[in-house]
């Protein structure tokens, strides 16, 4: 339930409505500020959830996409 009503809360404070966003290019998809590489790792053993340092997105990363075709 925590989960959710952050998810909301996330969805609700940027215009476009996106709180999952993709690592690109080492970057986050929201606010393309630079990700550093030991939480890139983090994010791509997808054991727990990440929030972006600057934004506050869910970060995925991009090999995410890929497993899901």
């Amino acid at each position: 339930m925590r989960l959710l009503h952050a998810y909301d809360n996330i969805r609700k404070r940027y215009r476009n409505g996106l709180a999952v966003v993709m690592v690109k290019r080492n970057a986050c998809g929201g606010c393309f500020n630079q990700i550093p590489p030991q939480m890139q790792l983090e994010i791509a053993l997808r054991k727990k959830i990440i929030a972006c340092e600057h934004c506050g997105r869910v970060l995925v990363d991009d090999l995410i996409q890929n497993a899901e075709e």
